[in-house]
Order: C-alpha cells, then structure tokens, then sequence
C-alpha cells in the first residue's frame, strides 16, 4: 500500500511538468526565473530584469487603460496614484487592458472578509506565473507537487472542484466553517491512519483551534509524515507555531497571500520570523497611514504592492488593506512584521499602535478556547471570551490585558459561545470600532 502511495505521488509529480513540457514549459520557465531573482537578488543582471518587469507594466497600464491613460509623464512607479478595492471596485472597466477585451480571463473574486466583495481578471501568464510562484514557495516550506495536501479554508463556490480534480492533485478540502470537536477529532484519527507524504495548509485561526482543543484532551503527538504546514490568511501567534511543532512533529511557516494577486511573502523555514518577499513578482513600498509617502526604516504602514505580472487588470500601487514593517537594511529587504488590516489595529490608550498581544495573554489560560478584543473607543474596550465552565481567572486576565492597553483602560469581558467567523472562514482576532 505504502509504495502505492508514492507511485501515485511520483505519476502525479512527472504528469505535471510532462503536460507542462507539453504545453511549452510556460510555468516552468516561471519557475526558474522566480528562482533566479530571488536567490541571486543582487546581481546586476537580476536588478535589471525586476527593473524591466516593473517599466514594462507601467507601460502597459498607461497605453492600454483608460484609467492610467491621463499619466503622461512619469519617471517611476512613484508618479502612479496609489488605488484600493473602492477605486477599483467603482472603476473596473477602466482598469481593464484594451489588449485583453473579448479575450478569454480568469474571474478572480474575493469572499468580502471586510463587508466589500471584490473581483479582477487575470490573464493566462499571469495565471502561469502564480502557478510557479506557488510552486517556488511551496518547496522552500517543505511541499513537492505530488504530496497530499491537507487544505483547510473556506471553499466557497468560486473554489469548489469536482472529486476527480481533488484526486488528480492530491487535495483533501477541509471547510473551516463548523470546525467542532467532532470534526478536529476525525481530522486527526485521519491524519495518524495516514502515512502519505503531506502537508497542511490552513488558516491560522483554524490551527489555533485544533491545537487548543487537543490542549483539552492531553493529547499526545503523532509522526504522520507530515513534511510541512503553512499557515494562511491570517496572522500566526506563537501559541500555534509551538503547538503545531508540538503535535504534528512539522516544521511551520506563515504565507502572506491575497486572492486578487497571488503569494506575496512567506516566512523563512526553520531560519527566523522575517517574511521573505516576493520581489520577483511583485514590487514593494510601505506608505504613511494617511499620506502617500514612504515611512521610515521598519516602522509600521501600509502594504502597497505593484502586481508585474497582471497585464489584463494592471494593479499600480495597490493598497492591499494590511499592514506591515520593511527592513530596508537587509538583502534582500524583507517583512519584518504583518499585522493585519488597518481596522484591526488596536491602539492602547496612549494612542499608540500595540500588536498580536492578545494571543500572549490568552496561552496561560486552558479553559479559553476563542477570543476577540474590540476596541470601542480610546479608553474603552471589550474582550469577547468562549471558555470552558471552570474559568475563574478574570480579574488576572483583566489585569494582564491593562497592562498592555494602559492602567486607564476599561476591559469588559463578555462571555458568549463562539467567536463567529465571517464570510471568508476567517476569525477577527481584533476589532477596532474606534478609528474611522
């Protein structure tokens, strides 16, 4: 059985690149290039090609779009306007390539996480270079095409498949949405019962919880030849990066993606917490909160992205929503910190910016399975908890929450049974209700 396994994980490996091959190794040529500019990041001949890949979309954008059509004179990527979803959103004709009218796209649509859905197209070679993209960083995270891979997510009509495409590519979908014990229970019976080579990849939020709930029961690690597990969609505490570690003997990774773009970033293997950025697909800048201009040296602003690969919807300076600090000193400069999106900031009543504490304060205390931290306004704020019956620690948990947020703050708890997951199976670990 066991090398039935790893003929079919071989076939599906070789059936790959053969139809690739086939086809004029178009992902592949991707691949190797993304390879080349990345590990090779300095040479004059990588800084050339990121250059040209960028002059090339600014072209591009500018001779066949209608909304770009009125920069005439431009030096950089910099005398481009910075554009968002809203922008985007009210304006998608004008944002579509004239040279990819009537011409056969990919429909990209986000699931409307923050209340406002979101579509873009995509042509072919964009499509080729998130293939390779994915592939490139699949393999630095330990996960080769052929392997299993555990996927737990939302699959939601844009992203369900048919049973024989799950089996071609080796998927198991796993939904987040009504992840309870049960669920976590047969999940993990599965998983020692299997002895494939696998990965699992999967929302933070829903390792946090598996993790938590194996906390519960005592359970003891398994080795289930898990090769890798990367972690999506949102922020990853500590708590689960030892967990996993813990229960699944698998190294853990955290990916910075998007939907309407691709891989962004991805956390360094077993080397340290920096998010290595996807220079060769994408160019980087980190804006002022409220001004158009570049922060300073690893301080916290605004991802702003140039996508050098989507020619059917250009992406010039596009505010992702999420934050984050550069280092600028490293090479390549790297993300230092992704916190998430602007409204789920919290700030202490200082008025300052604190972040991915609440995970810290939550990890001494078993009998809290979920939680979420609303700030209502600059003093106030409310602490939703989902606990077991024997939780008796509030005035600690209280105390240590003020340290954080300040001696003048106000922390209610409210207790409730689930902390809900919104239309994306993603799970606000903060709420900011105070900035506007």
């Amino acid at each position: 059985m066991k090398l039935l396994v790893y003929f079919l994980e071989n076939l599906r490996y070789i059936t790959f690149w053969s139809i690739d091959f086939l086809k004029g190794a178009k992902i592949y040529k991707h691949y190797k290039n993304i390879s080349y500019l990345l590990n090779d990041f300095s040479s004059e001949k990588s800084r050339n090609f990121k250059e040209e890949n960028l002059k090339n979309i600014l072209d591009h954008a500018v001779k066949t779009t209608r909304f770009y059509k009125k920069i005439e004179n431009y030096n950089a990527v910099e005398d481009f306007p910075v554009v968002n979803k809203n922008i985007i959103n009210n304006n998608l004709n004008t944002f579509i390539s004239k040279t990819f009218i009537n011409r056969k796209l990919k429909t990209v649509q986000t699931s409307g996480s923050t209340g406002l859905r979101f579509k873009i197209y995509q042509d072919k070679n964009k499509i080729y270079r998130n293939t390779a993209d994915t592939i490139y960083f699949s393999k630095k995270a330990g996960f080769k095409i052929g392997y299993k891979l555990i996927y737990l997510r939302l699959w939601d009509e844009f992203l369900r498949k048919t049973p024989l495409s799950y089996f071609i590519k080796n998927i198991q979908p796993e939904n987040i949405l009504n992840l309870n014990d049960d669920r976590i229970d047969k999940l993990v019976n599965d998983l020692k019962n299997d002895t494939s080579r696998k990965s699992i990849m999967a929302y933070a939020s829903g390792l946090e919880q598996i993790c938590r709930y194996l906390d519960t029961i005592k359970f003891k690690p398994i080795n289930s030849n898990i090769k890798s597990t990367i972690a999506v969609a949102e922020a990853l505490s500590e708590y689960t990066r030892i967990s996993v570690k813990k229960y699944f003997n698998s190294p853990i990774v955290s990916r910075y993606s998007n939907s309407e773009n691709g891989i962004l970033a991805q956390q360094k293997n077993n080397e340290s917490l920096d998010f290595c950025i996807n220079w060769a697909s994408y160019y980087f800048e980190i804006l002022d909160f409220n001004t158009d201009t570049p922060v300073k040296n690893n301080e916290l602003g605004r991802i702003v992205i140039t996508d050098l690969f989507n020619y059917a919807t250009p992406l010039i300076r596009y505010d992702t929503g999420d934050i984050g600090r550069m280092d600028c000193r490293k090479t390549p400069p790297v993300l230092t910190k992704i916190e998430g999106r602007k409204g789920d900031l919290i700030f202490n009543t200082k008025g300052e910016a604190i972040t991915k504490f609440i995970t810290i304060c939550l990890i001494p205390y078993k009998e809290i399975k979920q939680g979420q931290l609303i700030q209502e306004d600059k003093l106030n704020y409310t602490l939703k908890l989902n606990v077991s019956k024997n939780f008796n620690q509030e005035k600690e948990l209280i105390q240590e929450f003020k340290g954080y947020l300040g001696a003048d703050s106000n922390v209610s708890l409210k207790y409730v049974n689930e902390i809900p997951v919104l239309s994306s199976g993603k799970r606000r670990l903060t709420v900011n209700n105070y900035i506007k």
